[in-house]
């Protein structure tokens, strides 16, 4: 049975700001500003779910300066000891997977465009290859890995996902998608629950136990468009995917092969675009994703600005949204810290640090 499409959800009027600098502005870059903080909306509607900063908000806030983390290193190195920094690549070969080795925060695990999927450090040694294409046609788009079960998992860019184990050794090899694996993700309570995400318009959840072959998945969730990202809740019970035009799907363990609710979202994707993926708070239940305003959006309204979006995991209402006129850009990637009071967002060559324990400081 197909789905229902959850009714689109009435924006609010809930958006932090951060204060600009005093240079001078043009008027075509006021005016959106001013065109926003005149919105009117219904507010959130779970004011009790939480008491961190992105939820419950009783109205437009200021949120103090958040920090490109660029500007903040390059002036450490400017007045004391360089940061350790990653040997690049270069031209065509940029980091598409990164996961902290779990085992050694020294270290870290890269997917990559040049064809590998590797374990290295911070001084750019590399400490073992996991996975090697030998060819340019062939590259590597995700990664995951788990502490617990000492596993490796990596997709490529022509529907392989390969499973190793922390020493290297290959436990298989299969083509679980017709296209590009965008995305692999382990499930944080049971280590042998996987999720791939596809250009196919598909998401496919394995036991990895019973792996066989291509057709041995558990369950196949299709889509309308290529997906982005499928990202396991916490607790391991819900699943949240992001496409690649305008639908954010919460799906939970009860059952998978229906989504338990839609979420209308303009985060369209080009070549040129770091894919969005919407992510989870890591301890509410609290979705957050990079909003790419679209034309041909149902609610889209003119001069709409590029926020970061926060959402209602169960009822798919805006909570609220950050923006920051100093850095406009498209937040392609949004990430909390363990304790969910920090949240970084990757914006072109910025990365934004959003702190709540800075907004209590300021007050």
């Amino acid at each position: 049975m197909a789905p229902k499409k959850r009714p689109e959800t009435q924006k609010t009027s809930e958006i932090v700001l951060r204060p600009r600098s005093k240079r001078s502005r043009s008027p075509r870059e006021l005016e959106p500003e001013a065109k926003k903080l005149c919105a009117k909306g219904s507010g959130p509607s779970r004011r009790g779910d939480s008491d961190c900063l992105w939820a419950g908000l009783a109205g437009p806030q200021i949120l103090p300066p958040c920090r490109s983390i660029v500007r903040t290193l390059h002036q450490h190195k400017l007045g004391r000891a360089s940061w350790p920094s990653v040997q690049q690549i270069g031209a065509g070969g940029s980091i598409t997977g990164l996961k902290f080795n779990p085992l050694n925060t020294n270290q870290f695990y890269a997917s990559s465009m040049e064809g590998t999927t590797r374990l290295q450090d911070f001084k750019g040694n590399i400490l073992r290859v996991f996975a090697s294409s030998d060819t340019i046609n062939v590259w590597f788009c995700s990664l995951d890995v788990s502490a617990s079960s000492r596993m490796v998992v990596t997709g490529d860019n022509v529907g392989n996902v390969i499973l190793l184990n922390m020493d290297g050794k290959e436990l298989w090899n299969l083509r679980m998608h017709k296209k590009k694996v965008t995305h692999v993700a382990l499930n944080p309570c049971c280590d042998w629950f996987l999720a791939t995400a596809s250009v196919d318009q598909t998401v496919k959840i394995w036991d990895l136990r019973q792996v066989r072959g291509k057709a041995s998945f558990l369950y196949s969730l299709p889509h309308r468009h290529p997906v982005n990202a499928a990202c396991f809740s916490p607790d391991g019970a819900r699943l949240l995917t992001t496409d690649q035009k305008s639908e954010i799907r919460v799906y939970s363990a009860s059952q998978w092969d229906c989504p338990l609710g839609l979420i209308p979202h303009p985060h369209r994707h080009f070549q040129h675009l770091t894919p969005i993926k919407a992510a989870w708070h890591p301890r509410y239940n609290l979705i957050v994703v990079g909003r790419y305003p679209d034309p041909n959006f149902k609610s889209c309204t003119p001069y709409e600005l590029r926020t970061i979006d926060v959402f209602d995991g169960n009822s798919g209402k805006m909570m609220c949204q950050l923006y920051d006129p100093e850095s406009s850009g498209i937040s392609s990637l949004n990430e909390f810290n363990p304790m969910g009071d920090t949240l970084a967002s990757a914006m072109g060559y910025h990365i934004l640090i959003w702190s709540q324990e800075e907004a209590r400081t300021r007050k």
